[in-house]
């Protein structure tokens, strides 16, 4: 049986759209919907349950995606476990080259093509039609929020941390990896993603928002699991490129004029680097680093594991 786990937040008729299109495209396989709700104002819950979805809601006022993770993955029945952000909707076909390539080539889970769907005021503004860019079937470098998994698989490695406030994905996929657990990326439709533009928030907003927390936070979340060198190695190219900054501010220290031009010569290759990947905005984000991480370290902490059935 699949466990078709989804989170939410005030999605309203994005619920909806998810629910529906878990029902249309598992339709014969049996299959369960769960519900974990972050303490909805509207009426998502209401909704969730008028389509046949088994819904919780979690107690801790200040939720994660991770800790609504966690409790669909306590509260599922099914071997295999399906987890959908509330704002997704999952394409037909999908779950069933999940389920053959897992039981053909001894992966542990399955993720597959996003298209992001970009709303500004009720309008589409934008699309990413391959989120991930998956032309060829591969082991995963990385997934986001959908992701087809083994419920044994996942428990092997610990599951989903509840306490981190974002990069969760990236810290299960750390240890997942540490136990010879693969995920596969399939170039299959697997979800259509509507996501909501985000207004600029100035330079502080941007370091120190939930994303720049949350990678200082992966690592205390790592480290907790006893697996921060598994965490580092996977972000390797991340923490190279921070360790490379922090190697600028030594030589600005210690070396004056020749550190300054050696500092300068090492974030024009770096930009370089980027502007060649049409990473720019990542190269900024690397920058915010020394803002963010250290404050993510500081912020992390144990959520409630406390929730309700209704």
């Amino acid at each position: 049986m699949i466990s078709a786990i989804v989170i939410g937040r005030n999605e309203g008729a994005r619920l909806q759209a998810c629910i529906e299109s878990i029902r249309a495209s598992l339709g014969i396989l049996a299959h369960e919907i769960i519900y974990v709700d972050s303490r909805s104002s509207d009426d998502s819950v209401k909704i969730a349950k008028e389509h046949g979805a088994r819904c919780f809601v979690l107690s801790d006022e200040n939720t994660t995606a991770g800790l609504g993770r966690y409790v669909g993955t306590k509260e599922a029945r099914g071997e295999y476990l399906l987890f959908l952000d509330g704002d997704m909707q999952l394409q037909k076909g999908f779950c069933e080259k999940a389920m053959m390539a897992i039981a053909t080539r001894s992966y542990s889970g399955c993720t597959g093509i996003r298209r992001d769907i970009y709303i500004k005021n009720g309008a589409i503004v934008g699309e990413n039609a391959n989120y991930f860019g998956c032309t060829q079937e591969r082991i995963a470098l990385e997934f986001g929020g959908a992701l087809f998994i083994k419920k044994d698989a996942l428990e092997t490695a610990g599951g989903w941390s509840p306490d981190t406030i974002a990069c969760e994905e990236a810290e299960l996929h750390a240890r997942l990896r540490a136990h010879n657990l693969a995920i596969a990326e399939l170039p299959a439709d697997m979800i259509i993603h509507t996501d909501a533009v985000r207004e600029g928030r100035g330079v502080m907003g941007a370091a120190f928002s939930r994303r720049r927390l949350g990678e200082g936070q992966a690592l205390r979340c790592a480290m907790a699991h006893g697996q921060a060198n598994a965490y580092i190695r996977h972000e390797n190219e991340k923490f190279l490129l921070y360790s490379i900054d922090w190697m600028c501010v030594i030589l600005l220290a210690l070396l004056g004029v020749w550190g300054l031009l050696g500092a300068l010569f090492f974030q024009m290759a770096q930009l370089g680097s980027f502007l060649a990947r049409r990473r720019l905005r990542a190269f900024v984000s690397q920058k915010l680093f020394f803002f963010a991480f250290p404050a993510g370290l500081v912020t992390y902490r144990v959520r409630s594991r406390e929730y309700t059935s209704v």
